[in-house]
């Protein structure tokens, strides 16, 4: 792939690459000591997605995210996984127990709006990832942000490369396990609209905004550090979002993958190991754990 060719397409901050595979033993360290116990119950998840056309392939790879990621929960015992371009369907929301979005969404119409806060405040659990708090203009911006508790702020928000670690709540069952600070080589957005009742999980201090060409030193970097995980309850529901989640390769990363499997068991009020097997499926080798490639180098991606 030639990527001197693709020079008007958005944030992709190509220095950027998977972290270096890590021992199974210590991902089974943060993990700690579990039993995998047969779910009682049916759990109901309906994965959204979308297609982007702006991103090279590697970033923002709604559709192959979501073939990867529906392909990993229906191995998990008692899962059902729907798929839904776009947004739900009425059943859909009607039925599902966790409803999972990682897109850039349509334009919701209010009633639209309604479905999703009524299906969090009815009890429901819902997963925003990266791309999806972003909605203009900024009226539309305030309803998402009262569905997922941080929204884009049209002139005021902010995207760019995270330069630094990422500090976590660690005792929060989420992040159980992992020190005080984590890596993730990816993208995330600051400055965004935010509800008052929203629980900070993560943060990282800010440096250039928009497509980065390289790492920067600490110098450069903001003094206070903005939300990248965070958790809001409405009602009997539960949300978890973070706005990384940029380039493909992220959902190969373990320890991303241990973040976000224990998430949507938590809004799912599942028991927080439910997914952890899924962890390690199809990127485990001789004790490793992880990936190599960036996952940009595939074709079929239409560009206009």
């Amino acid at each position: 792939m030639v990527l001197c060719a693709i020079s008007g397409v958005f944030g992709q901050h190509l220095y950027q690459q998977p972290k270096t595979p890590m021992k199974k033993s210590h991902l089974d360290k943060i993990i700690g000591e579990f039993q995998v116990e047969e779910p009682k119950e049916e759990l109901k998840i309906v994965w959204v997605y979308g297609y982007d056309e702006h991103h090279i392939a590697g970033a923002h790879d709604y559709v192959k995210v979501k073939d990867l990621m529906v392909d990993l929960l229906s191995k998990s015992p008692k899962t059902k996984v729907e798929e839904a371009f776009g947004f739900p369907t009425e059943r859909q929301l009607q039925n599902a127990d966790l409803v999972a979005m990682y897109l850039h969404l349509p334009q919701l119409k209010k009633k639209q709006f309604r479905a999703l806060k009524a299906f969090v405040e009815k009890g429901g659990g819902l997963i925003s990832l990266h791309e999806t708090v972003i909605m203009r203009p900024r009226v539309k911006g305030k309803k998402l942000a009262e569905c997922l508790g941080f929204a884009w702020k049209e002139g005021t928000s902010k995207w760019g490369a995270i330069f630094d670690s990422i500090s976590i709540d660690n005792k929060h069952p989420i992040f159980m396990g992992f020190q005080n600070k984590m890596t993730i080589p990816d993208e995330f957005y600051w400055d965004l609209y935010q509800e008052d009742n929203v629980n900070i999980l993560g943060t990282v201090r800010t440096g250039p905004e928009e497509d980065s060409s390289g790492p920067i030193p600490p110098s450069q970097l903001s003094e206070k550090a903005s939300p990248l995980f965070w958790t809001y309850e409405i009602g009997k529901g539960k949300v978890f979002g973070t706005s990384t989640g940029h380039h493909t390769f992220t959902y190969y990363d373990p320890e991303f993958r241990i973040v976000l499997f224990r998430a949507m068991a938590w809004v799912a009020n599942q028991h927080p190991n439910r997914f952890v097997p899924l962890v390690f499926e199809g990127i485990t080798n001789n004790g490793m754990v992880g990936i190599t490639d960036d996952l940009r180098g595939w074709d079929g991606k239409i560009r206009e």
